[in-house]
């Protein structure tokens, strides 16, 4: 069930200058007993008291993504959060279409992005899910992969009236509705409810920040999961896309070449002034 819309959320954040949401660090450790549900985070349904909501003040659109509801792609997004007002800057995206849930059935389309935030230069991997079919089906979950090794924080905003929230967030790959999941540092898991039949055809941008300096495609980025909340089948699936990564260090036998490469030029730089000289 849709439980705050655009329309409703925008009014709330009019009522008030105070924004509670910005990108939340999750941790490395989900066991941790002294952590309120183990280490998942979860939002609100008033954007003013969601710890995960990015408020989005301005917009520019890719040409042909810009028009009522097909406001999807963004190539840069002005948004406030509670430690001052950002731009998130589009480096590269994809869409993948025909995206099956049950089989044979092309249950929906997937948008991949990776966007730069101006706060600190950092990169930001954003997903939207937009289920296409009223057939009772629905994602309940939504993930990205490929952050082993790196930090991890997690934020959401609205991009159209048809978007949904993120109602929870974690570092697991775990698709139960248990509140103890296992730990899993590759995965970032994403809650949300999406169904055309329920009026929740779209998730909003969900988005995750990482302290990675590159990014490439890789073969897993983008999972998604119906979790049989209401009898539903229990499936589920990934996509390849943008992973993060970090600069490759160049191997021994490329530093030789470049001290070679160096002292050629050294050489003839020195023979030609030489030769000058004479």
């Amino acid at each position: 069930m849709k439980l705050m819309s655009i329309a409703l959320a925008s009014m709330l954040v009019t009522a008030t200058s105070a924004y509670a949401g910005d990108f939340v660090n999750l941790r490395d450790d989900l066991a941790a007993l002294s952590v309120a549900n183990g280490g998942l985070v979860s939002g609100a349904q008033n954007p003013n008291a969601d710890a995960l909501y990015l408020n989005a003040t301005g917009y520019t659109w890719v040409d042909g993504y810009s028009t009522g509801d097909n406001d999807l792609v963004a190539s840069s997004i002005s948004y406030s959060s509670k430690s001052g007002n950002y731009v998130l800057t589009l480096l590269d995206w994809q869409v993948t279409t025909n995206v099956p849930l049950l089989s044979g059935v092309p249950q929906a389309t997937v948008y991949d992005f990776v966007y730069q935030d101006s706060r600190d230069g950092a990169l930001v991997f954003g997903t939207r899910y937009i289920n296409l079919v009223d057939n009772n089906q629905e994602v309940n979950f939504l993930y990205r992969y490929g952050f082993e090794g790196f930090s991890a924080s997690s934020a959401w905003l609205f991009l159209s009236d048809n978007d949904l929230r993120m109602y929870e967030t974690g570092r697991t790959d775990d698709y139960s509705y248990l509140r103890t999941v296992d730990f899993d540092a590759d995965a970032v898991r994403q809650k949300s409810d999406i169904s055309v039949s329920e009026g929740n055809p779209r998730s909003g941008l969900f988005l995750v920040k990482t302290d990675a300096t590159e990014y490439v495609l890789g073969d897993k980025a983008i999972g998604y999961y119906q979790a049989g909340e209401e009898g539903q089948t229990i499936v589920g699936g990934y996509l390849g896309g943008f992973v993060p990564t970090v600069a490759a260090v160049p191997e021994p036998s490329e530093y030789a070449l470049m001290l070679l490469g160096l002292g050629v030029v050294g050489f003839v730089a020195a023979r030609r002034k030489k030769q000058n000289l004479a």
